[in-house]
């Protein structure tokens, strides 16, 4: 039988990352969480199996980086995977308009199925994002576990607005520069190795508008 842990256990172990959520905001966490952890049964959406881990180190490290949105309107989960960080961090932020972009067909159908069965307001992009028309760009451009990501941040970087931010969850040690951008806050998360960091341009280009 499937092991869901209950509504108040999630929110216990929610609380290191984002204290006093509104109770409709758990429900759809509940309801996320049961999604993942059926849809994970017989499709490899992550792989992180045990329903706690899934609660603190996916859902609970999406919902810490909502202390880096400040007046976002718009953000693009590069790479969404399972819908992390971007599917808690839209039901954390209702208004924040979120993109999931996601090229792998099973995990976009996950995707679309989540939007779907959660009622949020998340577009699913079941494509690349260089296969974007060219002129949209995001607010915030988030990254987290994409694979290759040497190969895809000057990708991410055309997607950002002149005035946005690129959003990384990056390891404690070994913290990296990257050309072209200034580290303009850097969080440690809760109960794990890694920080979540926003990234702002030095100066103006002619990628975004």
């Amino acid at each position: 039988m499937l092991y869901v842990p209950s509504r108040d256990h999630i929110a216990a172990l929610l609380a290191p990352y984002a204290e006093h959520l509104p109770a409709e905001t758990l429900e759809k966490l509940e309801v996320y969480l049961m999604l993942l952890l059926r849809w994970n049964q017989k499709t490899n959406l992550t792989a992180v199996r045990d329903p706690e881990m899934l609660v603190q180190r996916q859902i609970g490290e999406s919902l810490y980086a909502g202390r880096l949105l400040n007046g976002a309107e718009t953000l693009l989960d590069f790479g969404s995977g399972a819908g992390f960080p971007g599917i808690p961090l839209q039901l954390l932020r209702p208004k924040l308009k979120i993109t999931l972009a996601e090229s792998q067909g099973k995990k976009a159908s996950f995707l679309r199925e989540a939007v779907r069965t959660l009622s949020i307001d998340a577009e699913v992009w079941p494509n690349r994002v260089e296969a974007m028309p060219a002129e949209r760009t995001f607010d915030i451009v988030a990254l987290r576990a994409v694979d290759h990501t040497e190969a895809m941040l000057p990708v991410a970087e055309t997607r950002v607005k002149n005035n946005g931010a690129m959003l990384r969850y990056l390891p404690l040690e070994g913290a990296e520069s990257l050309p072209g951008w200034a580290l303009e806050c850097s969080l440690t998360v809760p109960l794990s190795q890694g920080c979540v960091s926003l990234w702002k341009r030095l100066e103006s280009s002619n990628h975004g508008q």
